[in-house]
């Protein structure tokens, strides 16, 4: 049995990058073991993978976010209103699901020059239009505070942002890019970016860091997001 949890994650990969961050906000203790996806340990069938000090595994990324959270209740990352759990919920399967898709074949049309580049990316733009919308009512994804569709969704967008940073830019969803600046020099998602070595069975472990003063640089965030 392990003294602590257990990590397997891809640092640019943004289910890893969503399960990384959760956990660092809820301050959790926690070994980081950075592995290739396409070749991943034996045990790992799935990244990220996070593996509990009892042995038990969770190997989705918003489950991972989920348990982090409700082991920092007062973070309140998980509104206490079924309704408002039903549209994070509803929002990370669109995020997950056809986002993610669109996304991909963006990225991959981006790479190789191809012509239909541009009609990738509106494919993507339709939900991109939808999180705009959102914003334009409230400073967060699911009304006026910060709860886990923004931890979930941020790293979909940071993604999606970092394809074409040009356009993106001067890209016409100003909701959406304020709210992706206002990330910019948070701790967790500046931890949560940086890459980390693969792990080696042999190797030192090495740790998510983690950040003494969160509840108070939540609360600071909160204000400057609200504020904007």
């Amino acid at each position: 049995m392990t003294a602590v949890c257990v990590l397997y994650s891809h640092f640019s990969q943004p289910h890893s990058m969503r399960a990384r961050l959760a956990l660092l906000m809820a301050g959790i203790h926690c070994e980081l073991r950075e592995v290739d996806p396409a070749n991943p340990p034996i045990a790992v069938s799935h990244i990220p993978l996070l593996q509990l000090p009892s042995g038990k595994l969770i190997d989705d990324s918003f489950a991972i976010a989920q348990w982090a959270s409700a082991r920092r209740p007062q973070l309140e990352l998980w509104p206490s209103a079924r309704v408002r759990q039903q549209s994070i919920e509803n929002l990370v399967r669109i995020i997950d699901g056809p986002f993610a898709d669109a996304c991909q074949l963006y990225a991959n049309a981006v790479a190789a020059k191809h012509p239909n580049a541009l009609n990738r990316r509106g494919d993507a733009e339709i939900f991109l239009a939808q999180l705009e919308a959102r914003l334009a009512r409230k400073p967060f994804l699911v009304g006026d505070e910060e709860t886990l569709a923004d931890i979930a969704v941020l790293p979909f967008i940071h993604q999606f942002a970092e394809i074409d940073r040009t356009w993106f830019d001067i890209s016409p969803y100003r909701q959406l890019r304020a709210w992706l600046g206002s990330y910019r020099e948070h701790p967790e998602w500046q931890q949560t970016l940086r890459y980390g070595p693969r792990w080696r069975p042999d190797a030192q472990p090495v740790f998510l860091e983690l950040n003494n003063g969160r509840r108070a640089l939540h609360n600071f965030f909160r204000r400057q997001r609200c504020a904007a």
